[in-house]
C-alpha cells in the first residue's frame, strides 16, 4: 500500500472513531417538573402533587411510579422516572380534596450526553 492510501485510511478511521464517541447516544431516563399555578399565574407553595399510575391499587410495579411531593416556593414539584410510564399526577389540597389533574407520557429516549429528557407540565388552582 502506498503512503498516500495509508494515509486516507488512518484518517477516515480517526474520522469514524471521534463521530462514535462524542456522537454517541445514551439512554436518558425521563424527568418530569409539575408547576402548579394558581387563577393569576402566581406559583402556589405547599401543594401536594402525587404521581401513580392505572393499576397501582392492584399491586406496586414500581416504587418511583407512586410518589408525593409538596411544592417548593416557585409552585414546582419534581419527579424521576427510571423507564417509559404513562403516569397519573394530581395536585391536592390538605392531602385529600384535588384541585387539578393531568396524565404525561414520560419516554425513556437515546440522547446525546448533553441533552436532558425532561418533561415540563402545568397544574392550575382556583
Amino acid at each position: 500500500m502506498g503512503k498516500s492510501m495509508k494515509n486516507i485510511i488512518l484518517k477516515s478511521l480517526l474520522v469514524f472513531l471521534i463521530g462514535t464517541t462524542v456522537g454517541c447516544k445514551k439512554e436518558k431516563s425521563p424527568e418530569l417538573e409539575i408547576t402548579v399555578l394558581n387563577s393569576q399565574n402566581n406559583p402556589v407553595r405547599g401543594i401536594w402533587v402525587r404521581t401513580s399510575i392505572e393499576g397501582a391499587d392492584l399491586g406496586i410495579p414500581t416504587e418511583k411510579a407512586i410518589d408525593s411531593v409538596r411544592t417548593d416556593n416557585f409552585g414546582k414539584a419534581f419527579f424521576e422516572f427510571d423507564n417509559t410510564i404513562l403516569v397519573d399526577v394530581k395536585a391536592f389540597f390538605a392531602n385529600r380534596i384535588v384541585l387539578d389533574s393531568t396524565s404525561v407520557l414520560l419516554e425513556t429516549k437515546r440522547l446525546r450526553r448533553s441533552e436532558d429528557n425532561y418533561y415540563e407540565r402545568t397544574l392550575r388552582i382556583n
